[in-house]
């Protein structure tokens, strides 16, 4: 019992600080210690490692080469570049994939986009953006590989890294929407090559979005 009661307290201490650093409450390039994240969540330092080598192995915290201190990672914009090549690999791979998909698969990306769609209607930003993920997740799903859909879920974490989510951003929009509906009914009509077009036009402008601007935490796209 003592052994589960304590991997339960890793994995809630991993989830917060995860958390703080996604929302942009801890900023890139902060940096962060044992000492103070056990004090700061009154947990034991063995604890407060194992949360800490999970984000390390998630790529949300790096160690400065010169200082061996552990960090917030800081995306750069060629970072952001390779982030965007490889979704483009896996996520327009996933729309060939979707001429053989099940019934099932296909009715869990529309579930997705309805979830957009109720977020809009619900003026809830942190709904669309979580509907919006999920959109891409179930997309790169199609290649039905647990392991290109986790490589997919890392390049996701990370590019939240730069994407604060804010209740007063704008960018919930009927334009956003209506691209990924469209999106959806191409991919379901089985209209590839045009679903192909449509991504990657997205993904285009949501690389381009995020390289113009200035990378902080308050900074975020619609994918």
């Amino acid at each position: 019992m003592n052994k589960i009661q304590r991997t339960t307290t890793a994995e809630l201490s991993t989830s917060a600080l995860r958390q703080q650093i996604l929302n942009g409450d801890v900023a890139p390039g902060a940096r962060i210690t044992e000492d103070a994240m056990a004090q700061e969540l009154g947990i034991s330092r063995a604890t407060v490692r194992q949360a800490l080598n999970t984000l390390v192995n998630e790529g949300l915290l790096v160690r400065n080469p010169a200082t061996r201190v552990l960090e917030v990672t800081s995306l750069d914009a060629e970072d952001i570049s390779e982030i965007y090549r490889a979704r483009r690999v896996l996520e327009l791979a996933g729309v060939e994939a979707s001429r053989t998909a099940t019934g099932d698969e296909l009715e869990l990306l529309k579930r997705a986009v309805d979830g957009m769609r109720e977020a809009v209607q619900n003026d809830d930003v942190f709904g669309f953006v979580q509907a919006d993920s999920l959109c891409h997740a179930r997309t790169v799903g199609f290649l039905r590989s647990q392991i290109l859909s986790q490589t997919h879920e890392a390049l996701m974490t990370r590019l939240r890294l730069v994407i604060a989510r804010r209740e007063a951003d704008e960018s919930i929009t009927a334009h956003g929407l209506a691209q990924h509906e469209e999106f959806c009914r191409l991919v379901l009509a089985g209209q590839v090559e045009q679903a192909k077009a449509n991504l990657a036009e997205r993904l285009d402008a949501a690389e381009r979005g995020l390289q113009s601007h200035h990378i902080g935490p308050g900074m975020r796209v619609i994918r």
